[in-house]
């Protein structure tokens, strides 16, 4: 009867909606999950290199102080011999300015090793800042996920303590987003089948694989 093949696709409209809307839900979580997992990685790479670029920094800022300290000494020395009126002013004076022009170099050397210093200090207090705030949104995406169908149990469960805690539950949790994810989908085409199934059925005449609001609407035009 046409009002009871009607009823039947809009049920399965319905449903296919519902799940196309859960499907959308479990993708915007999906993303940020990855959003989350994608910058702990980047902090543990951080972390990793910081060792080494902390020793490199501090070396480099050593040693640019004992070549301003060495440019210094040679420019006194320099700035004495043409105080002491020597034979030779003219070298005298060339022999200041080539170590005064040292000594300036040096000093930049010096201010450069200061900043790549701080910057890298300042790094490491933005990516400790950072480190809670993706905490923050891991406990606050856990939370999203605890006690949603299809979404595994430990998924929904806070963070571990730090990074490591973080990495390891977004493993669990996108995991459980890709079999929930995976089991949506297959119930949103088999509600498509069904549907195109009935209305071939109501049409008597095979139909290619349509979504259920063109079905819908094909089957209402064509049973009045």
């Amino acid at each position: 009867m046409p009002e009871g093949v009607l009823a039947v696709l809009r049920e399965l409209e319905r449903a296919d909606e519902e799940t196309g809307t859960a499907l959308a839900d479990l993708d915007r979580l999906a993303g940020d999950v990855d959003s989350v997992r994608a910058r702990v990685d980047e902090l543990a790479a951080f972390a990793a290199r910081l060792p080494a670029e902390g020793e490199a920094r501090a070396a480099e800022l050593e040693r640019s102080r004992a070549e301003a300290s060495a440019a210094q000494r040679v420019l006194e020395e320099a700035e004495a011999v043409l105080a002491a009126g020597p034979e030779n002013v003219q070298e005298a004076e060339r022999f200041r300015v080539r170590a005064r022009d040292r000594a300036s170099v040096a000093d930049r050397r010096v201010v450069a090793a200061t900043k790549a210093a701080e910057d890298l200090e300042n790094r490491v207090a933005e990516a400790t800042i950072e480190g809670h705030e993706l905490h923050g949104r891991a406990r606050k995406l856990a939370a999203e996920l605890r006690g949603r169908p299809r979404i595994a149990e430990d998924a929904g469960k806070e963070p571990g303590p730090g990074l490591d805690g973080v990495e390891a539950w977004s493993e669990v949790a996108r995991a459980s987003l890709s079999v929930a994810r995976g089991q949506l989908s297959a119930e949103r085409e088999a509600v498509i089948r069904q549907a195109n199934e009935l209305g071939a059925l109501a049409l008597g005449e095979p139909l290619s694989a349509m979504g259920t609001s063109a079905l819908m609407r094909r089957v209402e035009q064509a049973l009045g």
